[in-house]
């Protein structure tokens, strides 16, 4: 157990320095911002006080806090899942902009800029870090390589290399490659809604198994004084345990 303890104690202070987290490959993880990590705080510390006086099991409550606490990372992933998703949403109509922008003689970084001003905010903020980076001379593809790592999303990293290409070629195969685009990416947009609709029921289910073990415990230990006792013993504890480490 020693063992183990030094082991996680150095992998915090590794992540704590670093600022990154360890990954399997093909994975990547973002350390949570200062109002993610202080809402944990604030939802674990109340959900572990809250559960601790109707059940009087501390193992129990400590389990729930935990969970409580990864309540607002999950929020904050789902909100910037659903961004994705709306800007996903918006690539069709924000291609067709750019065409007919580029039919009105503009070229293709003024094209960009003046689509995503008219396509919502989000695309009107990377409009707007995009006109910055063509001011300082970065250059257009530099500036879209550099939104490729905030929008982490396939469909966009694929865009923005394709516009990239089609800044560099120029000349009449930009209208046919926006074009390839919309459509390639109307189609994507059909599949991943199909996806997403087949996937509800499966999620719903989830989260099923997920909550009723513990709404089940929490009943039990509020209503029946012998079972929060045999809880509150070392086997109770490792029960708790095993089930934190299998909802984990």
């Amino acid at each position: 157990m020693r063992g183990l303890a030094v082991l996680a104690a150095a992998g915090a202070v590794w992540v704590l320095v670093t600022g990154r987290i360890p990954a399997l490959p093909g994975r990547t993880f973002a350390m949570p911002s200062l109002g993610t990590v202080a809402a944990a705080a604030v939802s674990g510390s109340a959900a572990t006080l809250l559960a601790l006086g109707f059940t009087a099991v501390p193992a129990a409550a400590i389990a729930l806090g935990v969970m409580s606490a990864a309540v607002p990372a999950v929020v904050a992933a789902t909100r910037a899942a659903r961004n994705r998703e709306a800007i996903a949403d918006a690539w069709p109509d924000f291609l067709a902009l750019v065409r007919s922008n580029l039919a009105s003689g503009a070229s293709l970084p003024e094209a960009f800029i003046a689509a995503g001003h008219e396509s919502g905010e989000l695309l009107a903020a990377a409009a707007d870090r995009v006109a910055e980076a063509t001011r300082r001379g970065a250059g257009f593809a530099a500036a879209l390589a550099d939104l490729q790592d905030d929008f982490a999303d396939p469909m966009t990293d694929r865009i923005f290399a394709s516009l990239a290409a089609a800044q560099r070629t120029g000349g009449q195969r930009v209208g046919v490659v926006l074009g390839a685009l919309g459509t390639s990416s109307s189609d994507e947009l059909r599949l991943r809604k199909a996806h997403r609709a087949a996937l509800t029921q499966q999620r719903l289910t989830a989260a099923v198994a997920l909550i009723a073990p513990w709404a089940l415990l929490v009943l039990t230990l509020a209503t029946n004084p012998q079972a929060a006792a045999v809880y509150r013993t070392t086997s109770g504890i490792q029960v708790i345990t095993a089930g934190l480490l299998a909802t984990g």
